[in-house]
């Protein structure tokens, strides 16, 4: 312990000051500690907006980390269900169903089981969903389902009250929901029926009853694509989602056009509503009228390329309503654009033959393919020849038509196209007769031109 000498002076307040600066700095350690005051600027405003309030709540509050770790979805690739003593075991394969975390409830008759950090995806990729209807006696409905980006949900309905539903994990399979029947076994059973405390894996499942027991039903649901379109390139001249456009466009794609057997690519217009067809002779030539008005035609949003011929058309777009801001002076009833076919990067080979009444034959090809192993110069080849007669008389057509494609991809967003078409056309005219009196005496079969 260190002592302080303090001489004695005249002056007492002098002393004391000394005495205290000695104090002070022989022994700093005993000096309280003196506390900072933040300055105006520093200190924490209060929030005087909605957002601010909700980022003040979102500092206070941080979001808990994810249940698995990581914040990996974890991959169901298959779902089975295999019949078992006391009912049916819906088994969700994955190699760490060890890492699931199932949270079930109860909905009037509904066994409700959420998965978190889970999704429903084959070995390719594709989501697929679940589902068996009337698997076992009592349970209407079993269904395995992605409910949302990161969720597997599973859904037991039974037929009267909520079914018995156990949970067993299997390192080898994944997580097994073990559903039991509402309706007890018409089987002989060694043992009382009792609920089983053990793993499902311990319990040797036996085949179906043939009796009473409903055979296990699954439906497969699937999407057919091929009548819908869901980009056309008419009203903007680039490929954009028709939910994108504010004009009504109709397309008629090359599903349609094969399935309905179309000779006169203008018969397709005949799927639009709000479209007639007009007057015309021959294969190659139709006017269309569209909402009560003549309607324009282009080919591949260009003008003055008819007559069209079919072979080359890949799907028919009809754009309803005024169109002169996009293809200048035209009728108020909109346009017809027919949208050739293009090359393809991958080997497409095809052939037919049609044949009909009145001597009608036609042959044709499609050839399509890249012509460099970068796939940057593509191909596509069309050939047709139809020679036909006509229940009218002196009437015969002969129509010979070819169109090569070269396509060069410059880049991901640029294409060069080369087109060539080629077209023999020889075709005897017939407008039919006019709308008189007159003409109704007249055979079908006479050919007035």
């Amino acid at each position: 312990m260190m002592k302080l000498l303090c001489k004695r002076s005249p002056s007492w307040t002098s002393l004391f000051i000394s005495c205290f600066f000695v104090a002070v700095v022989i022994q700093p350690t005993q000096a309280k500690q003196v506390t900072e005051i933040q300055s105006v600027q520093e200190l924490d405003r209060s929030a005087t907006t909605v957002k601010e309030w909700f980022a003040q709540i979102e500092q206070q509050n941080p979001p808990l980390p994810a249940q698995n770790q990581g914040g990996e979805v974890i991959q169901v690739t298959s779902v089975k269900a295999n019949p078992t003593s006391s009912g049916v075991e819906v088994i969700l394969q994955t190699s760490i169903g060890q890492q699931l975390q199932v949270v079930n409830r109860s909905s009037g008759n509904d066994f409700i089981a959420d998965i978190p950090n889970a999704q429903l995806r084959l070995p390719n990729g594709e989501a697929f969903i679940f589902r068996s209807t009337k698997p076992i006696a009592g349970v209407s409905e079993i269904t395995v389902t992605n409910f949302d980006a990161n969720t597997i949900r599973v859904s037991v309905t039974g037929e009267v009250g909520v079914p018995t539903v156990e949970l067993f994990d299997s390192p080898d399979e994944g997580i097994i929901f073990s559903v039991a029947s509402a309706v007890p076994s018409t089987q002989p059973q060694q043992q009382p029926q009792t609920q089983s405390t053990q793993p499902e894996t311990q319990i040797q499942p036996s085949l179906p009853s043939t009796q009473g027991d409903e055979p296990i039903e699954l439906v497969v649901t699937g999407e057919q694509d091929g009548y819908t379109v869901p980009e056309a390139s008419t009203a903007t001249l680039t490929d954009t989602p028709l939910r994108d456009i504010p004009q009504s466009i109709q397309v008629v794609p090359q599903q349609v056009i094969k399935d309905q057997g179309i000779t006169r690519i203008v018969d397709a217009v005949r799927n639009v509503s709000g479209t007639q067809i007009g007057g015309g002779y021959g294969n190659l030539f139709g006017e269309v009228r569209i909402r009560g008005f003549g309607g324009g035609q282009l080919v591949d949003g260009f003008t003055g390329l008819l007559p069209v011929n079919g072979a080359n058309i890949e799907q028919v777009e009809v754009l309803k309503g005024p169109a002169s801001v996009l293809f200048g002076e035209g009728d108020p009833g909109g346009l017809v654009n027919y949208v050739t076919k293009k090359p393809l990067d991958t080997p497409y080979y095809s052939a037919s033959f049609t044949a009909g009444s009145y001597d009608y034959y036609n042959p044709a090809i499609d050839l399509s393919g890249p012509l460099t192993t970068d796939k940057k110069l593509l191909y596509r080849l069309n050939v047709s020849y139809e020679n036909s007669g006509s229940y009218r008389d002196y009437i015969e057509n002969d129509i010979l038509y070819i169109s090569p494609v070269l396509s060069y991809r410059i880049s991901d967003a640029t294409t060069l196209n080369f087109a060539y078409e080629y077209l023999n056309s020889k075709q005897g005219f017939d407008r039919g007769f006019s709308p008189e009196a007159i003409y109704l005496t007249l055979p079908r079969n006479r050919n007035l031109a």
